[in-house]
């Protein structure tokens, strides 16, 4: 590898005080010349001293920026600010509540360019608050070290595969992704974001590799993040599926994709409904309502086929807000 390739780390963070520390402890053993790592915390409205904490690592990881947003926008906003103030040539996300082992991204960024590849993907070990055994998560992807072109991660329909895989953070990009937009961030999702992204990019002619790597440890069980609370932001999942449809259905050659895409819906919908009972009223009825607005805009006999194959459960989960649409007739 290159002696001079470098490193962006995006770390978007809302009150990570907590946990932000070894974050970026562990970003100190990644590259053995700090000159080649910038570290870009997008402090999205903290309240709790997050950005002190930063401060004070600064000295100790070389180029550290801070983005300050007054008041609390999105972590959609968050990557998208940081991918702007982004200079190095790869970039690599790291939520304020994980942490990577040493050396990894030095390995991703060696692995990258021996592959000839856009970007890579790794496995992750989740890490639980709880003190349950850590567990170890592979990406959904059997072919390992071999470049894939990126709608092969995609299909199956009826199995897991690298779209059903969106953590930015396992892996690292090359910077040329961002440049010419098939890397690319949405404002405004407060969750989801990370999904729609990597449609996009599977939806374009970057390629890929997984690869074996040093651990990124995901850490899980955290009262604060946002897969733990129940109030509308957790909705961003049907604006997130919206503007997937649109960019499955702008290509006439990527409709066979739209299966893996109502399948995802139901799958994702069908979790949300089953937390419905933590929602207040209003928002157990517009998560119902939106979900059903969503199903009325995609094809019906895909949505039919999809209903039919997605389980029992599910469909139990779903009934009111799905079958009212393959009664109706033709979606809209």
């Amino acid at each position: 590898m290159s002696p001079d390739r470098s490193v962006s780390v995006i770390i978007p963070v809302h009150n990570g005080a907590a946990y932000i520390g070894t974050a970026l402890q562990s970003l100190e053993r990644q590259v053995e010349d700090r000159s080649r790592l910038q570290v870009i915390v997008v402090d999205d409205g903290s309240t709790d001293g997050t950005a002190d904490i930063v401060r004070a690592f600064a000295p100790r990881l070389g180029d550290v920026r801070i983005l300050r947003n007054e008041e609390a926008l999105s972590v959609g906003t968050g990557r998208v600010q940081g991918l702007a103030a982004a200079e190095r040539e790869y970039i690599a996300f790291l939520d304020a509540d994980d942490w990577m082992a040493p050396g990894r991204l030095e390995h991703l960024m060696r692995r990258t360019e021996e592959l000839g590849v856009d970007y890579v993907r790794t496995d992750h070990v989740k890490t639980f608050e709880s003190g349950a055994p850590r567990e170890l998560h592979r990406a959904p992807e059997g072919r390992r070290n071999t470049p894939l072109s990126g709608r092969d991660a995609i299909l199956p329909v009826d199995a897991s595969t690298l779209i059903d895989y969106p953590f930015p953070w396992a892996g690292i990009f090359h910077r040329r992704l961002v440049d010419d937009g098939r890397l690319a961030y949405d404002e405004g999702l407060h969750s989801f974001e990370d999904r729609v992204a990597i449609w996009r990019l599977a939806l374009t002619d970057a390629t890929l590799a997984v690869v074996d790597a040093p651990w990124i440890m995901y850490r899980r069980d955290i009262a604060s993040s946002l897969t733990q609370v129940y109030d509308a932001r957790q909705l961003s999942f049907l604006r997130g599926f919206a503007l997937v449809r649109d960019l499955v259905l702008a290509n006439p050659e990527d409709r066979i994709f739209e299966h893996k895409l109502i399948r995802q819906f139901l799958a994702i919908s069908a979790h949300h409904m089953a937390r419905k009972k933590g929602m207040d009223r209003a928002t157990r009825q517009l998560l119902r309502a939106s979900i059903t607005d969503f199903a009325r805009s995609v094809d019906l006999d895909v949505l039919a086929q999809q209903w039919e194959d997605v389980g029992s459960s599910r469909r139990a989960l779903l009934n009111r807000a799905i079958t009212p649409v393959l009664k109706g007739g033709a979606a809209a």
